[in-house]
């Protein structure tokens, strides 16, 4: 009976101290209730600010990394003509106007070999 009267349900039976001491009960619990919220509402705002100085100070020390940091140098094209002479105990590359051979071969070097053409 008492929750339904604190919900405003069966007040026609009460009288006005009965209204009256209802009421003071609402605003005692309502300032309770507000007290709990800002509470936890200041609570969760110190955790968030806190987090943000985290994250701020997390961004600064990235940022005097990131400044710190050189660029690598970009290795330039290779030229050939500014390659050092052929070593002359290596065989010589190919050359760009020799016949290259492009097939590929089974088996051991010196015996008659199977082109993958003639395989497949």
């Amino acid at each position: 009976m008492s929750c339904r009267k604190f919900l405003g349900e069966n007040l026609e039976g009460c009288s006005v101290e009965e209204l009256h001491s209802l009421e003071v009960k609402l605003e005692k619990s309502l300032h309770v209730i507000r007290g709990k919220k800002t509470q936890l509402l200041e609570q969760q705002i110190a955790k968030l600010k806190e987090k943000e100085r985290t994250l701020l100070k997390d961004n600064k020390e990235l940022r005097e990394k990131q400044r710190n940091v050189q660029p690598q140098p970009v290795a330039p094209a290779l030229n050939p003509r500014c390659l050092p002479p052929w070593p002359r105990n290596l065989p010589a590359p190919c050359n760009d106007n020799a016949d290259v051979e492009t097939e590929l071969y089974i088996g051991l070097p010196g015996r008659e070999r199977t082109s993958n053409r003639d395989s497949g």
